[in-house]
């Protein structure tokens, strides 16, 4: 009898065992390797948002020139947008999560107007840049890193005239960065989460409930095993402390996806000198402020580039 109950225990046990490791790279699959959108729909997606938005000249920019950028390991795929005007100012602009190039160029008119030419470049694994695993910031930091560097070079520009705007993902990635790149020009970071463990907890719970809390720490452990990275150095809000760079935060006070006390999180990492939060009371939901209120949201970020970088853009007579 006590050996039938032995038995019993081991394959209870067994059969845990098999679920959790099976849930777990479920979820680890939903956290590093999610289906991701092409550039077809991205651009389709653009369409929508900007026929929501009183933008300048209609949201008009010219063909852009295609590039490739060696960022080591991934080659990212962009999008250059060379500005006539020549303001002598470039913006590198990093896109959300499972989008494209096309997720962040609602923010092109913000620096169009003022004569920077635009890089857009589709995050690794994402796009048609080099398929990978998904690592909020690890990695894309440094692919964001040679994006950059690869826009000094080819604007022939110095650091101080190139900013980077990022929404989301790529907020959270530009936020990253600021170790690598200190002397970029600002920073410009819409509804990005304060850290990895923070936001993936908040989803779990909203799309799947409490229970999933079982399987999260498995799922972390797996991930970081098959994408080669640490959970715990995905913070923008320890990556903000120290920096000198000027920092623009902005979220919605009703996003429900990352809510925002992610923000706040990192402003209150911040240097407070160089750093402008505003928690926005419009309604919004997940990082769409600047489609509901674009000329109030041009009018903050002049704001700060005025107080912050008054000659950003200069001398395109803004």
């Amino acid at each position: 009898m006590k050996s039938k109950l032995v038995w019993i225990i081991g394959i209870v046990v067994v059969i845990l065992l098999a679920v959790l490791l099976l849930g777990s790279f479920y979820f680890s699959n939903l956290l590093i390797d999610r289906e991701t959108h092409d550039l077809a729909n991205g651009q389709e997606q653009l369409r929508d948002i900007t026929s929501q938005m009183d933008v300048p000249d209609n949201f008009s920019l010219p063909s852009p020139e295609e590039v490739s950028i060696d960022a080591g390991d991934v080659t990212l795929s962009g999008s250059f947008y060379v500005n006539d005007q020549n303001g002598d100012c470039a913006v590198l602009m990093l896109h959300g999560y499972t989008g494209t190039r096309y997720g962040v160029m609602q923010y092109a008119p913000l620096f169009w107007e003022r004569g920077c030419h635009l890089l857009a470049y589709d995050a690794r694994g994402h796009g048609v840049s080099t398929d990978a695993y998904h690592t909020y910031g690890f990695h894309e930091k440094e692919d964001g890193q040679a994006a950059y560097e690869w826009l000094l070079e080819r604007s022939q520009l110095a650091p101080s005239q190139v900013g980077l705007a990022g929404v989301s993902y790529g907020a959270a990635t530009a936020l990253q960065m600021l170790p690598l790149t200190p002397d970029v020009a600002f920073v410009l970071a819409d509804s990005p989460y304060q850290d990895l463990r923070t936001i993936v907890a908040h989803q779990a719970l909203e799309q799947f409930g409490s229970w999933t809390s079982a399987f999260v720490p498995t799922a972390f452990f797996i991930s970081e095993l098959r994408a080669g990275f640490d959970v715990d150095e995905v913070s923008p809000s320890m990556a903000v402390a120290g920096a000198t760079a000027p920092v623009l935060l902005v979220h919605s006070s009703t996003d429900g996806f990352t809510p925002s006390s992610h923000s706040e999180a990192i402003f209150a990492n911040s240097n407070q000198v160089t750093t402008e939060l505003h928690i926005n009371q419009w309604g919004s939901s997940h990082a769409v402020d600047i489609v509901t209120d674009y000329e109030t949201y041009d009018a903050i970020v002049d704001g700060f580039l005025a107080e912050q970088v008054p000659n950003f853009g200069e001398s395109s007579g803004r």
